[in-house]
């Protein structure tokens, strides 16, 4: 009776990007067979496994430093996953209003690279250490990769920073358009990330939950019995 396409925000044809391109004929494609189908494009997604913080946090942990590509400048707007998932059941239980309409589902909050990595390091309790990298550099750095890729008949690994196609997917703004449907026109109000929708993350603070590096090298030693 109904169906529900999860695609993505920022998804277009013209993409440098395989996978925004890829969510873009999926659109197109299930919109050709099916014009009565609801299009979901949530913007990054934020939870418990999610693929951008999870990897930065991961990556600060171990090495120190977390990689800002291009300075960390482009803007996006990333958006709870529980949000996306309640935004998904308002529209099969609507009566039928949403059927043919694309939602833009994008957080309550713009944020840039840089300030969404903040958050992390403020979350996790670390110092923040940062390694600009240009553009170009970046996508240097994960060329090699990209054309082994195509000439070895294995997998090989997903690198968590240095993907080409998420750089490229990273490269321009990502938000939710002007006049586009959205949560509201859903009647549901995003959360915003600072708090509960981050707290997962302490699982990398050093020492456990109520600790971390800002907050334990803060501590005089002296006050120790």
């Amino acid at each position: 009776m109904r169906f529900i396409q999860v695609s993505c925000l920022g998804s277009s044809l013209s993409s440098p990007s395989r996978f925004l391109r890829a969510k873009a004929a999926g659109e197109e494609a299930v919109l050709k067979e099916l014009p009565e189908a609801t299009v979901m494009k949530p913007a990054v997604m934020i939870g418990t496994e999610d693929r951008i913080m999870n990897q930065w946090a991961h990556f600060a942990k171990k090495y120190s430093f977390l990689p800002l590509i291009g300075g960390g400048s482009t803007k996006i707007q990333p958006v709870y996953v529980v949000d996306v998932a309640s935004a998904i059941v308002a529209a099969l239980k609507d009566d039928g209003s949403s059927m043919g309409n694309v939602y833009e589902l994008g957080g309550p909050e713009i944020y840039t690279v840089h300030e969404l990595a903040e958050l992390m390091y403020e979350t996790i309790r670390e110092w923040p250490r940062y390694v600009n990298v240009p553009l170009p550099i970046a996508k240097a750095i994960a060329m090699p990769r990209e054309v082994l890729l195509k000439k070895v008949p294995f997998p090989l690994p997903n690198p968590d920073i240095f993907n080409l196609d998420q750089i490229n997917a990273f490269a321009t703004d990502t938000v939710v358009s002007e006049n586009a449907l959205t949560f509201m026109d859903l009647g549901i109000v995003p959360h915003k990330l600072k708090g509960y929708p981050v707290e997962y993350l302490i699982q990398y603070r050093k020492g456990g939950p109520q600790f971390g590096s800002t907050v334990s090298e803060k501590v005089n030693p002296d006050a120790y019995p």
